[in-house]
């Protein structure tokens, strides 16, 4: 308020320097008149609507102000204690050095209100003026981050201290050599970001199988591969069919007639199946070979066998061709040939 009237040169009708005239034929009393009605309007407006009727029957605008100012000063005391409380506990922390004066910068401005130098025109005052400089310098120093204690030494070994804003202006081109040097890679990491390349390749792998644990488990059959839910031999699902063999149980992918017993097996090794072509491709596997199946002797079936197994692919059907007149013109044959099937007369 004192701000917007000094602005309007309306400031002395409140603080007495401009008090009213005292004869009314003098020609400054109508224009002081009508100043002082132009203020005492002003503070009507700018002050809380239940305060009016308490004022509205005086017309001097000097006794207005006075007469707020007794009834709604209060002591400042506790203003000052959350200041200072507030000064001591400034740190910078996280904050850019501009943000953190400003922050301090308030508080000192505001507690020069409430407690304010006092006047002095006789240049003795100036040792007061110096030390308060000093004691905001070593406030503003003390928040700083550690990142700035070189800094700090060296500011706080000049005789005299500089101003406050100087220092300010120090810090902050500190900052900003920080800022710099941060955006710069050393050359250690450019070196390491050259080598990375060669050093983290790796060859192409195979993807990992899903682990075990992940897989489903059937607690009736202790099998992997289905849970208690689809398991068959518990009576909860159909049997799957083989395609091939015509046996439940399994499917034709994983057929051991089809594609051969598993390591371990009693029958490995033993049966395997030819790579023939479609039209002439037989099994022979071990269940089969015995005697009932086949009317002619283990000697012959032997033979049978050496003759069946080429040493190489290129002379696979000569071999076949040469078994099939072999068998038909031996007299000791009394069976059927193995291949039979797949003839048509």
């Amino acid at each position: 308020m004192c701000r917007a009237l000094c602005a309007k040169n309306k400031l002395g009708f409140i603080n007495g320097t401009l008090s009213k005239p005292k004869k009314v034929t003098d020609p400054l009393h109508e224009a002081w008149e009508r100043c002082n009605d132009l203020v005492v309007s002003w503070l009507h407006n700018s002050i809380n609507p239940t305060l009016k009727s308490s004022i509205a029957l005086v017309d001097d605008a000097k006794q207005i102000w006075d007469e707020l100012k007794d009834r709604f000063t209060q002591q400042n005391g506790h203003r000052i204690f959350q200041l200072k409380k507030s000064l001591t506990g400034l740190q910078q922390e996280n904050d850019p050095v501009s943000v953190y004066f400003g922050k301090i910068k308030t508080l000192w401005d505001e507690l020069l209100i409430y407690d304010p130098m006092p006047d002095c025109k006789c240049g003795k005052l100036s040792v007061l003026l110096d030390r308060y400089q000093r004691d905001c310098v070593i406030q503003f120093l003390m928040g700083l981050n550690d990142s700035y204690s070189i800094s700090r030494d060296q500011i706080m070994l000049l005789d005299p201290l500089p101003p406050i804003n100087k220092i300010f202006s120090m810090i902050q081109q500190q900052e900003m050599q920080h800022t710099m040097l941060s955006s710069i890679p050393s050359p250690e990491s450019m070196a390491l970001a050259v080598r990375q390349p060669y050093s983290s390749y790796k060859p192409f792998s195979k993807p990992t199988q899903q682990p075990k644990r992940d897989r489903l488990f059937c607690t009736h059959c202790k099998i992997q591969g289905h849970s208690l839910d689809n398991c068959f031999k518990a009576g909860n699902a159909q049997a799957p069919v083989c395609a091939h063999c015509h046996m439940t149980g399994h499917i034709a992918d994983k057929c051991y007639k089809l594609h051969g017993y598993p390591p371990g097996h009693k029958l490995h090794g033993k049966a395997k199946p030819l790579g023939f072509s479609s039209a002439n491709m037989t099994s022979l596997e071990a269940e089969d070979s015995s005697d009932n199946k086949f009317n002619f002797t283990k000697d012959q079936y032997q033979q049978l066998l050496s003759l069946l197994q080429p040493k190489e692919v290129s002379i696979a059907n000569h071999s076949i061709n040469h078994v099939q007149t072999d068998c038909t013109h031996s007299p000791t044959m009394n069976g059927p040939f193995v291949m039979d099937h797949d003839w048509h007369g």
